[in-house]
């Protein structure tokens, strides 16, 4: 896959700052990457010809952010299918919670669940995100592009 969207879910802004970081990743990786505002896009704005990663933070105890949860309703009531689909999820959240990062949990099992492949495993950053989790956002980021290539290449 040569394209990616970036779907962002925040609160306050932190996981728009890892989505460009994530951006970036993907470009040196050969992947032209797009980013979002998940409360500015449409259901369709998910497809089979480009990555989908979800940049998301965990709002309150383990909910999804305000700017997010429209958007996870509308692909609900649409009941998408997914297949053919391969997404990969980010999240950030505090682990003096109970929930931690349970909007990226939510997120991996909802796709997973309308057909949609998860590439790599979950990427999770605990608190505010410190240089080292930024530098790891970015390798995760670079190795879920090398999965969508392999995935181009088996298809």
């Amino acid at each position: 896959m040569e394209r990616a969207v970036i779907l962002v879910g925040t609160e306050t802004g932190t996981a728009e700052d890892i989505a460009d970081e994530l951006s970036e990743a993907f470009s040196e990786a050969g992947i032209e990457a797009e980013i979002h505002d998940m409360e500015d896009v449409e259901v369709d704005v998910i497809d089979p010809s480009k990555a989908l990663i979800i940049c998301t933070a965990t709002h309150g105890d383990g909910e999804l952010p305000d700017n997010s949860t429209e958007f996870y309703e509308a692909i609900e009531d649409e009941g998408s299918d997914l297949s053919g689909v391969s997404f990969a999820v980010l999240v950030l959240g505090d682990s003096a919670y109970a929930d931690f990062c349970e909007a990226g949990k939510i997120w991996s099992g909802f796709l997973t669940g309308l057909g949609a492949t998860e590439v790599v495993g979950r990427y999770e950053i605990d608190g505010y995100p410190e240089d080292d989790d930024v530098e790891g956002a970015r390798e995760w980021a670079t190795e879920a592009a090398d999965k969508f290539a392999e995935l181009v290449r088996e298809g």
